[in-house]
């Protein structure tokens, strides 16, 4: 049994699609009963990525946790370190495509610890050219109001998370760099509906969502049952 593989895939919005990561981690061998997912993740921590939690529970002395891209594992250093030297002290290799490599190897290590610091940059300067994007958008008047803080997709993954029962508000914040509060609206609050001419309650929201002050929006407004 010794070098048999067990994969993890992850991606961060409901909508996105983990096929060609579980594809790929199949003509590497991993059987499909041994294919981890966790759907609705950043990356940016491991709170709560029970897919995560479930491939490092399976494996075991000489075999080899795989995923695809290193940022699927981890885009935060000091916890990719932390895994990484746990799955080391249990004997388990790390499988990166079809490489394979050891962390007790000094050179396995740096170019792992390498990768762990580019994820955890990339995810930065992408968070970063966000806020930078909206500001000069705002500036030019292309966006008008206050803006959400975290794209829909985000938020729809946030519903769902929270409605299963898996997470807390504090550790959805935490997730995400936002407050709690931002995360009770995201959760308690109407739902927004986006336009081409930007976020706001439509009148074709849904009855629970006509509670929200903000009048519908001409060019969307149909008439509702009465």
């Amino acid at each position: 049994m010794n070098g048999t593989r067990v994969g993890y895939t992850r991606c961060s919005t409901d909508e996105q699609d983990v096929t060609i990561q579980t594809e790929h981690l199949l003509t590497l061998g991993v059987p499909e009963d041994r294919i981890y997912i966790d759907r609705g993740f950043s990356g940016t921590t491991r709170r709560n990525r029970a897919g995560l939690d479930q491939a490092l529970a399976a494996v075991w002395d000489g075999s080899v946790f795989t995923v695809t891209k290193f940022d699927r594992f981890a885009r935060n250093t000091a916890e990719a370190n932390e895994i990484l030297t746990g799955l080391s002290g249990r004997g388990v290799l790390f499988g990166l495509g079809a490489s394979v490599y050891d962390w007790n190897d000094p050179f396995g290590r740096l170019f792992l610890q390498t990768l762990a610091m580019v994820a955890e940059f990339e995810a930065n300067v992408g968070h970063m050219r966000t806020r930078e994007g909206m500001a000069l958008a705002k500036k030019n008047g292309k966006l008008k109001g206050k803006q959400p803080k975290l794209p829909e997709p985000a938020r729809r993954s946030i519903r769902r998370r929270y409605a299963e029962g898996a997470v807390s508000l504090a550790d959805l914040a935490t997730e995400y760099s936002v407050g709690r509060s931002t995360i009770h609206r995201i959760i308690h609050g109407p739902e927004t509906f986006t336009y081409r001419h930007g976020p706001h309650r439509s009148a074709d929201a849904p009855p629970a969502a006509r509670s929200d002050p903000r009048p519908p929006c001409g060019p969307c407004r149909p008439s509702w049952p009465r």
